[in-house]
């Protein structure tokens, strides 16, 4: 057994262990802890009371549910309580508890004992559906490996070799999963690498890896030879991770060619940094000539809110770009609606994908139906597609119009749920007759949004794609694995460059990266340190190790002097850089005018803006401006913006050119 972190390098170890052992192919399984929990519970979680054919839930299925008991309790579904009970849950599901094991002798926070009261009904309402989330395949994979020891000597029988990649990522349920599944005489092998370790704000545990030769009898083999990265690039990486104190001390090195050496930039403005950006692009699109591609770039930073002027500058060239960790494919609106009908196929009791298809495509069902409805389904303890699929036989407050069209999508549902079993066809044709008949087709067609009927096209593509690839698995397998894909499983080839945090990075690789926003209080974050200190300062530090080592030729560093809103302060370069052994020859200014004008397209330098016209601004000057009255200046941000402390209205940011503004005094002499 070989456990990886994403679906995806599971499928790529898969086939590369088959090239050299094609007679393992019955024996070899590769997947991640999730999917093995998965694979588990579909053959043991009947031992729990559950059928086989459970639904699994993802995030956003959960913040539904959350939200529906929340509405249920008396409160709206954007309180706050709804984020509270989220993390409530995820903080103690990570690492192993459920309600009944949380004793809470004195809130750690305001209405702490409420999230554990909302806790206890979703556990209860996810129980009642047959429904799993993500923590859930695993607690349930130890609770019966622990409960019940003929179920887990099958599996010890089954199990000789576990092989765990990425172990520095691993957390304390996962451990937990591990050592129930081995026997005295199982080969344990591990692969990671504690400079790597990024996840511990989900559960991940240094310690594991740092400390595993004192549980085992285990030997060390340091891989210190990298077959990556250019020299270059891994002494600054070296240099970079060796401030850290807790690691296994280690230099890496390699025999590639040292072809460029680590290029770093210092911008005035983030509009400038992004401006180098797309030149150094430029200059690698004339350099490489006929064997550039953008899918060999990708630009890496620490927090999604950096990449706008990025976009724009990239838009403005004409470079193509993806950007990756946004909305994922199968989060899309008409993509969970399809899927929401395909789980009803196996799961009746599933209310929240019955409530998301209730009235999608419109069935003339408002609000006041649906409550109706959940209703008189709780008064006779059934789902609410069981109550429906029966609802002649009891009397119903919905009018008869609500009736007829409810039991028309049950008969559809209920006729393809014998098609789908009967397994004499491809599913995926099955499914799309299915999708066509309920009306969806024909209301995404109405409603004008031909991308929509584009994606759920790509998604019967997918599916069909998916039956190529494992022709031995059926509908249920595919709909566990779109449930267990993650950001990186996004990842397509295509010709763009990639735009990523470095946490979806992580395991990729590049020909050249781009680590942008390498600002004290962005790389490394200033929220990190404050909440973890030193351990979340060598964390950052490892996160900037892995986004320096993800560069196979190329190491691009940039930062800004802007001021930042975010951190409400002038940006300043993050103390990486001299950590690293980086140093600025000197700092230049930017100005547009350097590549406005460019293969990509004519000049398109900024106006100059209308305004007061002056630049000159000094902390100290008086003004008076046209609304707020007199005040002093305070700073001054990039010669564009000035802070102003105004007699009667306190602080203010301004434009410095802005036409309401007068100077009055300046220092030195009046203006």
């Amino acid at each position: 057994m070989a456990i990886t972190f994403t679906n995806k390098v599971a499928t790529e170890m898969r086939h590369r262990a088959l090239k050299i052992v094609p007679e393992a192919a019955d024996k070899l399984r590769v997947s991640t802890f999730h999917s093995f929990g998965a694979r588990f519970l579909r053959r043991e979680i009947t031992a729990l009371g559950y059928p086989s054919h459970f639904t699994i839930f993802d995030e956003d299925d959960q913040e539904k549910l959350v939200k529906a008991i929340a509405v249920d309790e008396g409160y709206r579904k954007n309180d706050e309580i709804v984020k509270l009970t989220l993390q409530f849950i995820a903080s103690h599901k990570c690492i192993g508890e459920y309600p009944q094991d949380i004793v809470i002798k004195r809130e750690r926070f305001a209405q702490e004992r409420e999230c554990l009261r909302l806790f206890e009904i979703y556990e209860k309402r996810m129980q009642s559906m047959y429904a799993l989330d993500f923590d859930d395949l695993l607690l349930k994979t130890i609770q019966i490996l622990e409960s019940f020891e003929d179920v887990r000597q099958k599996w010890l029988r089954r199990i000789d070799h576990i092989l765990i990649d990425e172990f520095q990522d691993t957390n304390d349920v996962q451990y937990r999963l591990v050592n129930l599944l081995m026997k005295p005489s199982t080969n344990l092998y591990v692969v990671g690498d504690p400079d790597q370790t990024i996840y511990t704000w989900r559960g991940a545990n240094q310690n594991i890896i740092l400390d595993i030769d004192k549980k085992f009898n285990m030997e060390t083999i340091i891989l210190d030879q990298n077959y990556r990265s250019s020299p270059t690039i891994l002494r600054t990486a070296n240099r970079l991770i060796d401030n850290n104190r807790l690691r296994v001390k280690k230099d890496l090195f390699s025999y590639n060619p040292d072809i460029r050496k680590v290029k770093v930039n210092r911008a005035l403005r983030q509009v400038d940094e992004a401006a180098w950006v797309a030149r150094e692009i430029m200059n690698l699109q004339r350099e490489e000539a006929s064997v550039f591609k953008f899918r060999d770039i990708a630009v890496l930073y620490r927090a999604n809110y950096l990449t706008l002027p990025f976009e724009k500058e990239f838009n403005r060239v004409g470079m193509p770009i993806r950007i990756f960790g946004g909305m994922r494919f199968y989060q899309r609106t008409e993509i969970k609606d399809v899927v929401a009908y395909f789980r009803l196929l196996i799961n009746k009791k599933d209310d929240v994908s019955f409530e998301r298809i209730i009235n999608m495509p419109r069935r003339g069902i408002g609000d006041k139906s649906i409550e109706t409805l959940k209703k008189e389904a709780f008064e006779k303890r059934l789902s609410l597609y069981e109550y429906v699929e029966n609802i002649s036989e009891y009397e119903s407050d919905l009018k008869t119009k609500s009736i007829t069209a409810l039991d028309k999508m049950i008969k559809t549902i209920e006729s393809y749920r014998l098609r789908v079993f009967e397994n004499l066809e491809a599913f995926s044709d099955i499914l799309r007759d299915y999708i066509v008949e309920l009306g969806y087709f024909e209301a995404l067609k109405d409603s004008d949004e031909e991308f929509r009927i584009e994606n759920v096209q790509t998604l019967f593509d997918d599916m069909l794609s998916y039956i190529k690839d494992n022709p031995a698995t059926g509908f249920e397998d595919y709909l566990q694995n779109i449930a267990l894909t993650s950001a990186q499983d996004d990842i397509e080839d295509g010709d763009y460059i990639s735009l990523m945090t470095v946490h979806t990075a992580k395991g990729l690789e590049f020909k050249h990266v781009f680590v942008i926003g390498l600002n004290e209080g962005i790389f490394p974050s200033l929220r990190t340190i404050n909440e973890e200190a030193y351990l979340g300062l060598e964390e950052e530090r490892r996160l900037c190790y892995v986004a320096f080592t993800r560069a196979k030729e190329g190491l691009y560093l940039s930062c800004s002097g802007d001021f930042s809103y975010v951190l409400n302060a002038r940006l300043v370069p993050s103390r990486f850089f001299k950590e690293a052994g980086i140093t600025f020859e000197a700092r230049v200014a930017s100005p547009e005018s350097l590549f406005r004008s460019s293969m990509f397209g004519k000049s398109m330098g900024p106006k100059p803006p209308m305004g007061s016209a002056i630049s000159d601004w000094q902390i100290g000057d008086k003004i008076e401006h046209a609304t707020f009255g007199t005040g002093e200046v305070t700073d001054v941000i990039d010669k564009s913006i000035i802070e102003v402390d105004f007699e009667s209205s306190g602080k203010k940011k301004l434009i410095a050119n802005h036409p309401s503004i007068k100077r009055v005094d300046k220092i030195g002499g009046l203006a």
